[in-house]
């Protein structure tokens, strides 16, 4: 509900800036680390949560801030999201040492899950038609943007006033976007006849998904074999089991489990999922194989990786445009899955000869695909429920896509590790004692072949880097053909809105401009 002269599209570029800064904590925080451990020490146990903490409340908190945005209000909690995320940006960049910038970044990925679970919901109930297919295309370039070049404008800010510099980039600019929703005068009303908030459901959610993702996480550390991560990853799914019980028998629950009989909702969901598998993982560790097999510099590499992450930016407005011209949900994002198989089947006769051109195809096509679904997933699992549950599954969009990524991503990594890790010993002289080997299988693993000395064939190692990504780049392609499969088929079984749901996402070609976006006057 719009009241007092509002100004809509004032809120979208608050809303877009604010939602091109959170996605820098993910892709651009680790470009610090290396500035951040000669600063305040490198104890691997919390450099590494400096990432993983961001990443771990992001996901964790954003079903629960779903919640936040149908009972407080989504205007309400998109402001409250900003006001977390910029203290704790401030407590990051002035955080005397590695547990206070855990505490920061574990903070800042709080707000961030509210930020984008409010800014969903809101952009929902403030466009319609046309204005909103385009409010959200744009939503999903924002974002891609943020993650693309996160890295980009992290080692800017490093270069101007060291690693503190992202921390103030992010408060500044969270600050401004705030500003922004505030002056744009749109309000909205909480739900009425919500309820109280499920805090029950909330406290057993959260508890369940961090046990899960920190033992996949600390998984690297301890081994998979190891009794702590069992006995982690055990205990979240037995919450996560009670946390099921308790939202069927609740009068208001944080999730309505119901919404997950909705084929079309599954569908959409797993397209996050997919992204995670035939995307992110190769962003976060292609990087690695360039350093490592085909000895890039960093700043080649970063290059190199913008075929990757620039697709992603225009992705979405690829989407929106076929979606307002009538081509199917079903096979725009059934198609974007279709992307991965295709780009990691290209990656796989991996050769050790460097050729940049040769990844041109299947980078752009992986960065295609992956931008296709931001965006339009958020836009479309909105707009199929009842403007009540709008929060909600913005919510829960953003869990599954957070949480898959940080699951998926530990996992690719531990199997890398070991995929690679047996190679390399298997290329290692067998005089070499069981400690040497070991250190000599982590900077593999890790992309410091330069560090390592002595009578080794360095070029050995980096054939056995190559072939252990063979089977992982295997999996990726086999892992997305299922999900290409089962995308199309459930967003297939109901391409019709729901007849509940009063501010569905649909598009009327005759009455309205697929680029519009409506004036002030015409949302008075």
């Amino acid at each position: 509900m719009s009241t007092g002269n509002p100004r809509p599209n004032v809120l979208l570029a608050g809303i877009l800036l604010a939602v091109t800064v959170v996605p820098t904590g993910v892709s651009g925080t680790g470009v610090a680390l290396p500035h951040i451990a000669a600063d305040l020490g490198a104890q691997p146990a919390l450099l590494q949560w400096v990432v993983n903490g961001f990443n771990l409340t992001f996901a964790v908190f954003s079903l629960v801030a779903g919640s936040v945005a149908d009972h407080l209000g989504r205007r309400r909690g998109l402001l409250l999201g900003g006001l977390i995320f910029c203290a704790a940006a401030i407590l990051s960049a002035l955080a005397p040492n590695l547990l206070l910038l855990d505490i920061g970044r574990a903070l800042s990925g709080v707000g961030a899950a509210i930020i984008f679970a409010c800014s969903g919901a809101l952009l929902a109930i403030t466009f319609s038609g046309a204005a909103a297919a385009r409010a959200f295309a744009l939503f999903g370039t924002a974002a891609g943007v943020g993650l693309g070049l996160g890295p980009t404008i992290s080692s800017a800010a490093i270069a101007a006033v060291g690693w503190a510099g992202i921390f103030w980039f992010n408060a500044i600019a969270i600050a401004v976007s705030m500003g922004l929703v505030l002056a744009s005068r749109v309000h909205d009303t909480r739900v009425t006849g919500a309820g109280r908030p499920d805090y029950l459901g909330a406290a057993v959610f959260a508890a369940s998904l961090s046990l899960v993702i920190a033992g996949v996480v600390q998984s690297n550390t301890w081994g998979w074999a190891s009794a702590g991560t069992y006995a982690m990853i055990a205990a979240g799914v037995v919450l996560f089991a009670g946390f099921v019980w308790w939202q069927i028998r609740t009068e208001h629950p944080l999730l309505d489990l119901t919404l997950l009989r909705s084929p079309r909702l599954v569908g959409l969901l797993a397209v996050p999922v997919a992204g995670a598998v035939g995307f992110v993982t190769l962003l976060t560790y292609y990087p690695t194989f360039l350093t490592t097999v085909w000895d890039l510099g960093t700043g080649v590499v970063g290059l190199v990786m913008l075929i990757m992450t620039v697709p992603v930016i225009v992705g979405p407005l690829i989407a929106g445009a076929l979606h307002t011209r009538g081509v199917p949900v079903w096979l725009i994002l059934g198609g974007s899955v279709a992307l991965f198989v295709v780009g990691a089947a290209l990656l796989i006769p991996i050769d050790t000869t460097v050729s940049i051109p040769s990844l041109i195809a299947p980078f752009a096509l992986l960065g295609l695909g992956f931008g296709l679904g931001v965006g339009l997933v958020d836009g479309q699992a909105i707009g199929s429920v009842p403007e009540e549950r709008s929060g909600m599954v913005s919510g829960l969009v953003a869990t599954v896509r957070l949480g898959s990524e940080a699951v998926v991503v530990a996992v690719f990594a531990s199997a890398l590790s070991a995929g690679v890790g047996g190679r390399v010993r298997d290329a290692l002289p067998a005089s070499l004692d069981p400690s040497q080997s070991g250190d000599i299988v982590n900077k593999v693993v890790t992309g410091e072949l330069d560090t390592i000395s002595g009578a080794i064939d360095l070029d050995a190692l980096r054939t056995a880097f190559a072939e252990g990504m063979v089977p992982l780049l295997w999996a990726i392609v086999a892992v997305s053909a299922v999900l290409t499969v089962a995308v199309a088929a459930l967003l297939r079984r109901n391409t019709t809105p729901d007849p509940d749901s009063a501010h569905a996402v649909t598009v009327d070609i005759a009455e309205h401009d697929p680029l519009a976006i409506p004036t002030e006057e015409a949302l008075r």
